[in-house]
């Protein structure tokens, strides 16, 4: 090539790097803009997010709560049941013992009746 045509590269390479120089800040600072808007939204989620769980946290506190009331009502209820199991059972032998003696009585009526008559 020609001096002058070396001449008019560097020109051209002098002029695409000042170019670049002066839009690099242009071009940081749209994509500095859209990391801030992308960061903002990001921020919001995670406030909803915390909100959230907090919400979570409180219904999960709920929950055990009535769980462990239930629970002690099932004890409680289990409890009275079993009682009341044992007293069927102890009125069931009372009540088989007095149809025996009931039964024993019963047929001695009986035989004594038609003797009388």
């Amino acid at each position: 090539m020609t001096k002058g045509g070396d001449h008019a590269m560097k020109r051209v390479i002098i002029w695409l790097a000042l170019l670049a120089l002066l839009t690099t800040p242009f071009l940081s600072a749209c994509e500095s803009s859209k990391l801030k808007e992308e960061n903002e939204g990001l921020k919001k989620q995670i406030e909803s997010l915390t909100q959230e769980k907090a919400q979570l946290q409180s219904q999960v506190k709920e929950v055990v709560s009535k769980a462990s009331e239930l629970t002690a009502k099932v004890d409680e209820l289990t409890r009275a049941n079993e009682e009341l199991k044992a007293r069927v059972d102890e009125l069931s032998k009372i009540n088989e013992e007095l149809k025996a003696k009931v039964e024993k009585k019963a047929p001695a009526k009986m035989k004594a009746s038609p003797k009388n008559k």
